[in-house]
């Protein structure tokens, strides 16, 4: 869980929170971002992106916080390839943090197959040091590249990572220390998954959700799955999106928040604006999510603004 409220006032807080009404504009963030992972650390909203740029400018990781979901502020880099010694010190690609015993952990991909990695800092804004020396993961377990790390870590306690390109999607258990894996890499991959995992968990379902389609194009998209494990099996349900290109194309690489101590979910996602041709100018937005009485998620409309609460 990413909050514990145990005092009158951070409980306090708690139903201050349930009682707000978040409204935003998309996109959320200024400049060109992607693959976009939301969080609520610390009593603000945290968005942890890709830089989107040609690779040789993807050095570094920045994070964005916010206190309403509408106005964002810059923390600055947080984690500088220049720092990680086994990076190809460049395309720096995809994060994903969460929170553990007082600690952040954000996990990354140094592209080009250097690997998935993974650094630790006292606070949300880092700065974030590598503890490893080394890649946390490198091989191509079950032929899935070592790039779109995602932490879930469930009601237990229990900490799993989810990661794949090139069309695979594994899945292993962390350790207590969130430092290393434990025990065997599942294969999950659904059909149709090409990148982007991300796992969420409601009324005691798993919905492992992933990016199709081709990042550079109009295929992009985002699909789901459920099963009663971490490790599935997921079948591919449906996409997401609905097709509005007088908006945007090209909606995915993904994350999903719920509201602490609401029933109220949000979607953090990349898109393209209409009119845009360049394949680095994507822009991180927000939606609604919401799920029907089947627990089967809802279509999603592209839109410029959006309020939850």
């Amino acid at each position: 869980m990413e909050l514990e409220y145990k005092t009158k006032a951070a409980q306090g807080y708690l139903v201050d929170l349930m009682r707000t009404v978040f409204r935003w504009s998309n996109p959320v963030l200024k400049g060109w971002y992607a693959d976009p992972e939301l969080h609520f650390f610390d009593r603000r909203f945290w968005i942890y992106p890709t830089t989107s740029d040609g690779y040789e400018k993807q050095t570094s990781f920045r994070a964005f916080s916010s206190a309403n979901l509408k106005d964002w502020q810059d923390a600055g880099v947080i984690l500088d390839f220049a720092d990680v010694p086994w990076s190809t010190t460049r395309a720096a690609w995809a994060p994903s943090c969460a929170t553990k015993d007082g600690r952040y952990y954000f996990y990354f991909s140094a592209g080009d197959g250097a690997g998935l990695g993974v650094a630790v800092s006292d606070k949300p804004d880092g700065p974030f040091v590598d503890p490893l020396g080394r890649p946390l993961v490198s091989e191509y377990h079950c032929g899935a590249q070592p790039i779109d790390a995602h932490c879930f870590i469930d009601d237990d306690g229990h900490a799993f990572l989810y990661w794949g390109g090139w069309r695979h999607c594994v899945v292993a258990r962390l350790s207590s220390d969130m430092l290393a894996l434990e025990g065997k890499i599942v294969e999950l991959t659904p059909k149709n998954y090409v990148e982007g995992p991300f796992m969420l968990k409601r009324s005691g379902l798993y919905y492992l959700m992933w990016s199709e389609g081709s990042w550079g194009d109009a295929s992009y998209q985002i699909a789901y799955g459920r099963s009663k494990n971490p490790f599935g099996p997921f079948e591919r349900e449906k996409s997401l999106f609905r097709p509005n290109p007088e908006i945007a194309s090209s909606a995915g690489h993904h994350s999903v928040l719920q509201i602490p101590g609401t029933q109220d979910w949000i979607l953090a996602y990349h898109r393209r604006p209409a009119g845009e041709t360049d394949r680095d100018h994507r822009v991180v937005c927000l939606e609604n999510l919401r799920f029907d009485r089947a627990g089967e998620i809802c279509e999603i409309d592209l839109t410029d603004s959006g309020a939850v609460g």
